[in-house]
């Protein structure tokens, strides 16, 4: 049994040195070939795919409460860009999920802060300010869609067991600056709602304060992102 052994494993020895070396006679064919032709530079991909991972600050504005204050939270998600034929204009698309709301500064006992949870797909058109492409103005649209919602009242953050009676959908004016630094971008960007996400005819809760008057409250964001 171990002469076999031995057999099989020097069989796969040679032939392991067999196929090394008829790989690295292609290998050195090709290059053989490629330089006897003429050099041309290839353009980038058209096509890029990869990782968003951000934070943001946001808060809601508008005539509902306007004692408001920014809110800290998180966002990531992926995104997908396609250079056009002249490769200074191009389009950006994403997918992400976004921790937002507002803070706001409670009178007694309002309601203090409210917590949302949206998927946004953004698309934006960018237009690239520098022949390298490291510099960037993006422009667009985004749809968010609200997935969960909670509102808090005091200043302990004790949270109403009632779910706020908010707008589920937002469409978003966005612009923002890219830079590329190396294999790691860096993106800033601006967000306005233009939807009130209030439901203007009940408003967020009955009977909590300040009163429900169905006024607008709007989405604004302001994140900083690193693109992969």
């Amino acid at each position: 049994m171990n002469s076999i052994k031995f057999v099989i494993i020097f069989a796969f020895i040679i032939c392991s040195n067999l196929l090394k070396a008829q790989v690295e006679e292609a290998i050195d064919s090709t290059f053989e070939e490629e330089e006897s032709r003429p050099v041309k530079v290839l353009p980038d991909d058209k096509y890029k795919f990869g990782i968003k991972l951000g934070c943001q600050l946001s808060t809601l504005i508008g005539e509902e409460n306007s004692n408001n204050t920014s809110n800290f939270g998180l966002n990531g998600g992926v995104y997908m860009r396609r250079k056009f034929k002249s490769e200074k204009w191009g389009c950006q698309i994403e997918l992400n999920g976004s921790f937002r709301g507002s803070n706001f500064t409670p009178k007694d006992n309002e309601y203090s802060a409210i917590r949302l949870f949206y998927l946004d797909m953004p698309l934006f058109c960018f237009i690239n300010l520098t022949k390298d492409e490291n510099h960037k103005i993006l422009l667009g649209p985004q749809v968010s869609t609200l997935l969960t919602s909670s509102i808090y009242k005091g200043p302990f953050f004790d949270r109403y067991d009632s779910i706020p009676n908010l707008n589920k959908f937002d469409i978003l004016a966005c612009v923002g600056y890219h830079i590329r630094l190396g294999h790691v971008s860096f993106q800033t960007m601006l967000k306005y709602g233009f939807m009130s996400i209030n439901n203007v005819n009940n408003g967020l809760l009955q009977g909590i304060k300040p009163t429900n008057t169905g006024k607008s409250m709007n989405n604004f964001i302001f994140e900083l992102n690193f693109l992969f």
